[in-house]
Formats: structure tokens, sequence, C-alpha cells
């Protein structure tokens, strides 16, 4: 009888102990899931925020089991066909359950559109801070930069005329920038302005935009086989640029430059393909 019971005991003891083991795998791969739908539905509302189009309307995202379920309002069928294929790229997605609902006309939240009005602003600062910090003759400056409503502000100081042009050029051409504002003092106003390194000027024609188009090539050098093949030339604001570049790319690059320069009015290109 002894031996029965302990039979017995041993007997339940093993399968509550299988029965715990069942229960505690299945607890920990319930834990692990959900964890794992935290981070998907993480993910693809990071992707959205990332998408210029989506980002401006409020989509709910909730996971189970992988499966990601989207909610909310789109203005159209193609912006609910986008944040359809845009979550079932989304790495952890096994299937992508569609509750969008098409409104035309819909239009994004203000607090959305504020929101990516001041990301548009950090990253045109971001951009244009790197640009400085990459040009050889303004990377030394004490140059201040701010952004409102894509209108850029520069303080501070720099050394000569030149480099205050120079630095509303990068500014100017950095995109969606709206306006630059150039508050830039220059320590040196005599310094000389006529020379900018690699660059060639004629002599005739309004010296301060032929600078300003002069500074303007020249933070571009790196994509000019040699600058001190083109000329610069301007009158009235009409500004002629002849010499010889290295191909057409470069013709088109250095056109393309001096229509950005502020003052410009029309651009004569004579420039010569051909060895430099």
């Amino acid at each position: 009888m002894g031996r029965k019971l302990v039979a017995v005991i041993l007997l339940l003891v093993l399968l509550g102990a299988g029965l715990y083991l069942a229960l505690r795998g299945g607890f920990l791969r319930g834990v692990t899931q959900r964890a794992a739908d935290v981070a998907t539905t993480g993910k693809v509302r990071s992707a959205f925020a990332l998408s210029k189009r989506l980002s401006a309307y409020e989509i709910g995202v909730e996971t189970q089991g992988g499966v990601v379920t989207l909610a909310g309002q789109v203005p159209s069928e193609i912006d609910r066909e986008l944040a359809v294929s845009v979550a079932r790229d989304v790495p952890g997605v096994r299937s992508v359950g569609d509750g969008l609902r098409v409104e035309p006309g819909l239009k994004p939240s203000e607090a959305s559109l504020r929101e990516g009005a001041r990301v548009a602003d950090l990253e045109i600062r971001a951009e244009l801070r790197e640009r400085l910090a990459a040009s050889q003759e303004l990377r030394e400056q004490k140059i201040q930069v701010g952004v409102a409503d894509r209108i850029v502000t520069l303080d501070g100081e720099v050394e000569t005329p030149p480099q205050k042009a120079g630095a509303e050029q990068l500014a100017r051409g950095v995109s969606h920038v709206a306006q630059v504002v150039n508050n830039l003092a220059v320590r040196n106003p005599a310094a000389a302005q006529s020379e900018t390194p690699g660059v060639s000027r004629s002599p005739e024609g309004d010296e301060a935009l032929d600078r300003q188009v002069l500074f303007a090539l020249f933070t571009e050098r790196e994509n000019f086989a040699d600058l001190r093949g083109i000329k610069v030339t301007s009158r009235d604001g009409r500004v002629t640029l002849s010499g010889a570049v290295a191909s057409r790319a470069e013709r088109a690059l250095a056109e393309r430059i001096a229509r950005a320069v502020t003052g410009v009015r029309e651009v004569s290109n004579q420039l010569t393909v051909g060895a430099v």
C-alpha cells in the first residue's frame, strides 16, 4: 500500500511539473510575442512618420501575432494603398488588416503641420551647418544659423565681404529655403575682394556681383576639373560666363550656380566644352 501511494504521489508530481512547464512555456511565448508586437507597432509608426504623404495624418496601428491592423482616415485611395504597402514592408509584419477610411478633402491636422514645418527647419539648419563646416573659407568663421518657417538667418561675423556673400549663397543653395536674412558682420571690409582662388574675373562689369558669382562657383569647386578656365563678367544683373570647362555637366552646373546668386537677372552661358 505504501509503494502505491508513493507511486501516485510521484505521478502527480510529474504531471504537475509537466503542466507547470507547459504553462510556463506558453506564458513565455506569449510575453515574447507581445514584445515583438509592440516592437512591430513602433516600426510601422516610424515608417509612417518618415513618409511625407502619410505623416500628416493620424493613422492608428495595432499589432497582434504579427498581424497589423490600421485604422483612421486618409484623403485618397492612393494614400490608403500607400499606407498598407508601407506597413506590409516592415520587418516582422505577417499581414495587414486595412481599416482605413478614405475621406476626400481631408486636411492634415494643425499639430502635424506645425511638427512638419519644425522638422523641415531643423533639417535645413543641419544641412547648412554641414556645408559651412565643409567649406575651407567659412569653417573657421563665427557664423550662427537660425531657421524659422524656412527663412534662414545668418548672424555672427566673417573676415571679408566675399565670405559674407559666400555664406549667403551656401544658404540659398539648401533645398526648400524660402529666404535668407544675412546679418553677418565683416571684420575686414577693406580686404582684397577681387581675388577668389582658382577662378578668373574680367576687370569689366559690376564687381560686387562678380564676386558673389565667383565665390558661389568656388564653393562648388570639387565638381569642376579646373575653375581657372571660367571667367565671369556682369553688368546690370546680366552675368556672362566664358572660357572652357571639361564637360557639358560642368557647363550646366556653372550656369545653375550663377542663376542662383542673388541679384542675377540673366545668365549668358558662353562656356565651351573641351580640355581645360
